[in-house]
C-alpha cells in the first residue's frame, strides 16, 4: 500500500475498529490495490465488511470517515457480514474487480470462497457498458467542438470504463495483467476492439488542463459501442 494511501486510511481503520470490533474486515481493491493510485486523482477503494451496520453503528462510523471526506475520497462501501456472503450476484463486476487485485488490511479475507456466476457477470457488463455509452454520446452531442470538455468527460470516466473492461476480459476466461495499459492492449485483442484510444486516455490521467480531440473520443465512443455488442453477443464459449 502507498505511503499516500496509508495516511489517509491508517487512521480510518484504528477508529473504525474501535466502534466496529476486531471482528471486522476492511479491503482495499482498485488504484490502490494495483499500485496505480495517483494523489489527487485516483479514489481510493475500501470495502468495509462488518457484523452488523445498525443505524447507531453507521452514527459511531461517522467520525471515522471525516478524512475521507476532508480528501474528497468517497466513503467505503459497508455492508452487513450476510449480506456480502449473498453478495455475487448483486456486485458481480466490483467483486470480479477485486478478486483480481485486493489487499486486506484488517480481518479475514471477506473475498475467500465467493465465487462470481460468468452469467450474473454478463448481464452486469451488459448494463454497465451501455449506461456509459448512453452517457457518452449525450457528452459528445454537446461538446462535440469542445476537446477541454471533451477531455475533462474522459479524464472522469475513464478509470470506471477500463474496470469494465478488465472484467469483461475475465469473463473471456483470459489472463487479466495488474497493469491496466496492459489489460486493456489484452481486453482488446480478446473482444476485437481497437483500445488505442482508451490507452491514450488513461496516459493523460491526472495531466492538468488535458484535452481530449474529437476524433480521439469518437475512437473511445466507438470502443463502448463494440464492447456493447461483443458483451450482448457473449456465451460460455467466448465470442
Amino acid at each position: 500500500m502507498q505511503d499516500a494511501i496509508r495516511d489517509i486510511v491508517g487512521p480510518l481503520l484504528d477508529d473504525a475498529e474501535r466502534v466496529l470490533g476486531s471482528g471486522f474486515a476492511a479491503v482495499l481493491y482498485g488504484s490502490g490495490a494495483r499500485g496505480e493510485y495517483l494523489p489527487g486523482v485516483s479514489d481510493i477503494n475500501l470495502l468495509l465488511v462488518g457484523d452488523s451496520l445498525r443505524p447507531e453503528t453507521l452514527r459511531r462510523l461517522s467520525g471515522a470517515l471525516q478524512g475521507l471526506r476532508h480528501q474528497r475520497q468517497a466513503p467505503p462501501l459497508l455492508i452487513e457480514r450476510g449480506e456480502w456472503d449473498r453478495a455475487a450476484d448483486v456486485f458481480p463486476i466490483e467483486i470480479t474487480d477485486m478478486r483480481l487485485a485486493h489487499e486486506v488490511l484488517r480481518g479475514a479475507d471477506p473475498l475467500t470462497g465467493l465465487r462470481v456466476d460468468s452469467a450474473d457477470l454478463r448481464s452486469a457488463l451488459e448494463r454497465e457498458f451501455h449506461s456509459k455509452l448512453l452517457r457518452l454520446r449525450q457528452v459528445y452531442a454537446v461538446h462535440a467542438t469542445d476537446p477541454r470538455a471533451l477531455g475533462e468527460v474522459s479524464a472522469r470516466t475513464i478509470s470506471t470504463v477500463a474496470a469494465l473492461f478488465r472484467a469483461a476480459l475475465a469473463l473471456h476466461g483470459r489472463e487479466v495483467p495488474t497493469a491496466t495499459p496492459a489489460c486493456l492492449t489484452a481486453a482488446g485483442a480478446a473482444m476485437g476492439i481497437a483500445t488505442a484510444p482508451l490507452l491514450e486516455l488513461w496516459g493523460s490521467r491526472g495531466k492538468p488542463d488535458t484535452v481530449c480531440p474529437p476524433e480521439r473520443f469518437e475512437g473511445y465512443l466507438l470502443a463502448v459501442t463494440t464492447a456493447v455488442r461483443v458483451i450482448d453477443q457473449f456465451t460460455s464459449g467466448g465470442n
